[in-house]
């Protein structure tokens, strides 16, 4: 992540919550470009090294040496407008929320624009809705690279599933919903995100690679 990390921390410390109110972590997930040196340079707090591969178990080790009361979880190509941290905050200490989330924008432009926006709609309000409804069991959808959340909850769910990558962001949110709380989906936390995953592998195919792990975990995952 050595081409995008730099603009990341960059947007983490013009953040409208006063810089030392708040702790930048970057774990270097095993990468063997110079990630973590300019992550330095770049101002992080803390670097740390995960050597197993997975974006879960990054994270979870992360916040094993974070010491926030709230925290938030961000992927090194995206980057948060000023007052990200800032709604993160307000939405969990003014609502019964238990963790928030929002979208990616991925920069597209026409009709792409008009099916990402259709898809977090449907993805992250009425799926979620309609499995509940239908089945009794409780749904969410967390945005892995973009979401926040109380340590207790992290703690209440026993950790983040150390799941290296598809499946991931579901299995938390999953977990969320029924084991600590409401989950709160924003698009007041929109983050600009690359689109080099579905360049690379394409837009529906991806897609449909997210919403048969989602599924999947849905169904498979106990609701205790």
């Amino acid at each position: 992540e050595a081409k995008y990390i730099g603009r990341a921390l960059k947007a983490l410390k013009n953040q409208t919550i006063p810089r030392h109110h708040f702790e930048i972590i970057v774990v270097d997930n095993n990468s063997k470009d110079n990630t973590s040196e300019i992550a330095r340079r770049a101002g992080a707090d803390i670097v740390v090294s995960e050597h197993r591969q997975g974006t879960n178990l990054a994270r979870q080790k992360g916040f094993e040496v974070s010491r926030g009361k709230i925290v938030a979880f961000l992927d090194a190509d995206c980057v948060p407008p000023p007052r990200w941290l800032e709604k993160i905050e307000r939405l969990l200490t003014s609502k019964n929320y238990a963790a928030v989330t929002g979208p990616y924008d991925y920069g597209f432009r026409g009709a792409k624009k008009i099916a990402e926006q259709a898809y977090f709609d449907a993805a992250f309000r009425l799926v979620p809705k309609t499995l509940s409804a239908c089945f009794k069991k409780k749904a969410a959808a967390i945005m892995g690279g973009n979401f926040a959340a109380y340590r207790l909850t992290i703690k209440k769910i026993g950790g983040l599933p150390p799941i290296a990558f598809f499946g991931d962001d579901a299995h938390i949110a999953l977990l969320i919903a029924r084991r600590a709380g409401n989950v709160c989906f924003s698009p007041t936390l929109t983050v600009k995100s690359s689109p080099r995953r579905f360049k690379k592998k394409g837009l529906a195919r991806t897609t449909l690679k997210y919403a048969k792990h989602y599924f999947k975990a849905y169904f498979e995952l106990p609701t205790e």
